[in-house]
């Protein structure tokens, strides 16, 4: 999903075939681009309004 992220407009059918050949499904597939959309649609908005992390990845994190 990297290249979807960065460069939705270089993917390819090639792309696509490479993911059914993995055996994923059209359905996954495109569950996976609509996910990686929104997230990045997400983090956009909330950078536009300067909204500051949250630290969740910090609250989940095991002390040693």
């Amino acid at each position: 999903m990297q290249k979807v992220t960065e460069a939705a407009y270089k993917t390819t059918h090639e792309d696509v075939q490479a993911l059914r050949d993995h055996g994923w499904k059209d359905e996954q597939i495109a569950e996976a681009v609509y996910i990686t959309a929104m997230f990045a649609f997400f983090n956009r908005v909330a950078d536009a309004f300067g909204i500051a992390p949250m630290g969740y990845l910090e609250m989940n994190k095991v002390s040693t």
